[in-house]
């Protein structure tokens, strides 16, 4: 049995002329509507029409530069909304985005930094001396630039780019298809993390995807199909594809958005109230710790929230007890996606059941099947398969990869475990994946393996995911030393660990 989401129109034009034609709209509308305001310090903020100026002006210092449709720039920083006028600066350039976790160690920056060769890397304070670390001898590094103010030399200052006269330079042409918009990092199904290779085309369709079914929602629920939020609270990370992609559909519909450069958990209570947030988009980990925060959420009139939507892995259901004894006419909603396809393939509706992660979105089909590769029924349990527009290209210099994902079909695989009721609402059940969720992020027990078995006290090693109340997973490793098996060598293979990421 396959199950197809609404019909999609093609729709082609690059995201960044997409976005900047609707921030010149909301710009027209109010000129003093706010496109990004800092959680941390509210009177860093841009509006629509800054943003959009700020945009051209980074575009034609990247073509003025001598940066080339296909040179990768890296995002290496906590949110700002300076790195995402950067990534549609670049986007307007032709240049492709990366992007690296802000928590990562020199040794997990440079393996990014050099897979994906980036010539441009954009720090902040808390990661320009990671950066610096995982950036020597590199010579292909052509400018690191940093948001913060007083950068060593000859790390330039990212005003600097804005310091100029927009001359309205001619941008290269974007062919949507085939050239590449954004390259995060995942694991996939298993092994080392491997650049995600994001068309143009991708995001466009994904863009149009999301419009479609957030305006069909909000009819569903007798809203005008264009019906925005005045405020959104954003704190998840933009290095991630979820991150990224909210921070461009929220900007479309013209919200402002409120980002926290890390979160905190008083500060979003405290906008909650003050703005009187109605929804708010999180990670297990997150919607975990306010679960745990009973005497806190009482410090602060937070009524107003009446829906939780939560990504990037499954919800434990003891959090989501927990939430609603605590606030009786919450609705939790849960939706599904990959790195891998682009943001988003199920979005719960207003009338999807509780525990589900929606059907298929616009232009979205799925199928799912049983081990001996038959179809299976409604509540029979199988491995998830998507074919869509937002399939990605394949992976960074291993294309053939895909080919080992997708069918004869079109359809490509998950990894994960999942059922479906007679109307197409989908259930997940377990993963088939090696990779361990920890607070979201992917850890390979492949990578984990290698490094433990770089110390000459490993003769073998493996390394598996257990259930964690706080984190969601967390990894642990059996090993067979080659000499002594005590106290000493354990610490120092640990020891051996930590220093590759802290």
């Amino acid at each position: 049995m396959i199950f197809h989401g609404e019909k999609l129109e093609h729709s082609d034009k690059p995201i960044h002329e997409v976005l900047l034609e609707r921030f010149d709209i909301h710009h027209k509308a109010d000129p003093d509507s706010l496109a990004f305001v800092t959680a941390e310090d509210e009177k860093d903020s841009v509006t629509f029409g800054q943003l959009y100026k700020k945009i051209v002006q980074i575009s034609e210092w990247f073509v003025e530069n001598g940066y080339k449709k296909g040179d990768v720039v890296l995002l290496a920083s906590y949110n700002n909304w300076r790195c995402f006028a950067a990534a549609l600066g670049a986007w307007r350039a032709g240049v492709t985005v990366s992007a690296a976790s802000s928590q990562f160690t020199s040794y997990e920056m440079r393996y990014q930094i050099e897979d994906c060769h980036a010539k441009l890397i954009i720090v902040d304070s808390h990661t320009i001396s990671t950066v610096l670390e995982a950036t020597k001898g590199l010579s292909f590094v052509k400018n690191i630039v940093t948001i913060s103010p007083n950068p060593p030399s000859p790390v330039i200052q990212f005003v600097s780019l804005l310091a100029r006269l927009v001359r309205n330079l001619r941008m290269p042409s974007i062919d949507p298809s085939t050239d590449l918009i954004f390259l995060p990092y995942s694991s996939g199904t298993t092994g080392k993390p491997k650049g995600v290779m994001i068309t143009h085309l991708n995001f466009s369709m994904m863009l149009e995807a999301c419009v479609k079914f957030f305006n069909g929602a909000h009819k569903a629920l007798g809203l005008p199909e264009d019906f925005v939020f005045p405020h959104d609270l954003h704190f998840l990370p933009m290095y991630h594809v979820m991150g990224l992609f909210r921070a461009l559909i929220t900007s479309y519909r013209g919200t402002t958005q409120v980002l926290f450069t890390k979160f905190n958990m008083e500060l979003m209570l405290k906008f909650i109230e003050e703005y009187s947030i109605a929804i708010l988009a999180l990670v297990p980990a997150i919607a975990v710790r306010l679960a745990n925060s009973p005497d806190l959420l009482k410090k602060y009139d937070i009524s107003s929230l009446s829906t939780i939507s939560v990504g990037s892995a499954p919800l434990p259901v003891g959090a989501v007890q927990k939430l609603k004894q605590m606030l009786p006419n919450l609705k939790v909603v849960q939706g599904y996606g990959m790195t891998e396809l682009t943001f988003a393939t199920h979005l719960q509706s207003p009338d999807s059941p509780e525990g589900s992660v929606g059907r298929p979105i616009p232009g979205t089909s799925m199928k799912v099947k049983k081990e001996d590769g038959t179809l299976c029924k409604p509540h029979e349990v199988g491995e998830l398969w998507i074919k869509g527009p937002q399939m990605m290209k394949g992976y960074w210099k291993k294309e053939n990869l895909l080919q080992e994902l997708v069918d004869e079909d079109g359809f490509m695989r998950t990894g994960d475990i999942v059922y479906f009721d007679k109307n197409g609402e989908t259930f997940i059940c377990d993963r088939i994946k090696e990779l361990i969720k920890v607070n979201a992020k992917q850890v390979a027990p492949a990578e984990l393996e290698s490094i433990a078995l770089e110390h000459d006290d490993v003769a073998d090693v493996c390394v598996f995911g257990v259930d964690d109340a706080n984190s969601g997973e967390r990894p642990v490793a059996c090993v067979v030393p080659k000499g002594k098996r005590d106290l000493d060598t354990m610490k120092a293979i640990m020891k051996h660990v930590n220093r590759k990421f802290r």
